[in-house]
């Protein structure tokens, strides 16, 4: 009997997530109702909510006018927390423009930290101080000696378990071979020529030991790598895949130029991963934040979840399941008249959530994780490919009750 583990979780053909910089949200307001509507079906400023599950970034010290931690009231940072706490705040944007010494940053970090739950990605933003990325985002957070130093304290004591460094890609789906399907716009061929072009290059620079375009050529969401400091971490890529480029239709006002049916099609026909770059803050206007495009192109994301097509999760999510199934090991040892699935990961908890293996006869098989026998998973009929499987539950986030006054 054949036994393998099937790329994501059961029934489900793809999966996204959309990690979204909070830049030039306009106030808490917005902030807020922009979670309820992408993980509720709540009635929301926005229109009802889709039921997706998105998380957000957060920041502290910014210019007035932007959302942020030390730019709300005790309310909005209550807020803040429960968000942190229910999995959907899930990535620390930088510690903001403002924030350029170590005992700012120790101050922000134990706020931050204080919690049930800790924040455990990281997005380097523009070109703040405290960015880990010295090369494209110009930052000093990994540079030993430098007032913004502060690897030690978040990525080498281990709290820290993603880093993203500025890297974009314009391809579809990541986690299977590069394909520059999707890309060409027979609309505006000049432009999305201009970008399937870039990447091309950015593919063959990496062939030629260009680090910086590295990731590109494996095309993976992750890898492990170092920072400058020596700190070992793992690294993510983001996606934009607008045919205008990395750079383009990367917020609320332009989102639904990419969240198509030609895009969410090629990830699933790709069976692809993917992590969306993202500004869901740059909306529309304080009145109105999404446009009707944007609501439809939401509509039709959860259209896609419901269908069982492709599965959003929060940026942790996704990234702590990738790494789990990449990183496990599992034999599988017949024993009276049982299959037992041995399984080796140094993983636990919600990294678990949604591992899926193909089993031929999955009544008479058996999990074991670590040694241990595990009880709670469920067996599936046969998938599209006809094989049936046995998977552990993927559980959805709760969203939390927030204030009236947010």
């Amino acid at each position: 009997m054949s036994v393998s583990l099937r790329n994501y979780p059961y029934p489900y053909s793809a999966m996204l997530a959309i990690c979204s910089d909070l830049d030039e949200t306009p106030d808490a307001r917005i902030y807020f109702e922009t979670a309820r509507y992408l993980n509720t079906t709540d009635k929301t400023l926005l229109g009802k909510g889709v039921g997706l599950e998105v998380g957000n970034t957060i920041y502290f010290d910014m210019p007035q006018g932007q959302f942020s931690y030390t730019n709300t009231d005790d309310i909005g940072r209550k807020g803040v927390h429960q968000l942190i706490d229910s999995g959907h705040i899930d990535c620390l944007h930088s510690f903001g423009d403002f924030v350029k010494q170590r005992d700012q940053i120790e101050t922000y970090w134990s706020k931050i930290q204080s919690g049930k739950k800790k924040i455990e990605v990281w997005v380097d933003h523009a070109q703040a101080p405290t960015n880990f990325d010295n090369d494209i985002m110009k930052g000093q957070g990994a540079e030993q000696g430098a007032a913004a130093y502060h690897a030690d304290l978040t990525a080498k004591a281990g709290v820290l378990q993603f880093i993203w460094k500025g890297r974009v890609t314009s391809l579809i789906a990541q986690n299977v071979s590069r394909s520059y399907r999707g890309l060409l716009n027979i609309r505006q061929l000049k432009a999305s020529f201009k970008t399937l072009l870039l990447e091309f290059i950015k593919g063959w620079l990496a062939r030629f030991g260009s680090e910086k375009y590295a990731m590109h050529q494996k095309n993976q969401v992750l890898r492990k790598t170092h920072l400058v400091d020596g700190s070992a971490v793992t690294e993510f890529m983001r996606c934009n895949p607008s045919w205008a480029g990395v750079s383009v239709f990367d917020t609320a006002r332009g989102i639904h130029n990419v969240l198509t049916q030609k895009v969410l099609n090629t990830l699933v026909d790709k069976k692809g991963a993917s992590i969306f770059y993202s500004h869901l803050g740059k909306v529309e206007s304080s009145r109105t934040p999404f446009s009707p495009k944007t609501v439809q192109a939401f509509e039709l994301l959860a259209e896609y979840q419901q269908q069982k097509k492709i599965l959003t999760a929060t940026t942790r999510r996704l990234l702590g399941y990738l790494r789990t199934a990449e990183s496990l090991s599992f034999q599988v040892v017949d024993r009276a008249g049982k299959q037992i699935i041995e399984v080796q990961t140094a993983y636990q908890g919600e990294d678990l959530q949604g591992l899926t293996w193909y089993v031929d006869e999955p009544e008479k098989c058996e999990l074991y994780i670590n040694g241990s026998k595990f009880s709670d998973y469920k067996i599936n009929p046969s998938d599209e490919t006809g094989k049936t499987s046995i998977s552990i539950s993927w559980k959805p986030l709760t969203f939390p009750t927030l204030s009236e006054s947010l």
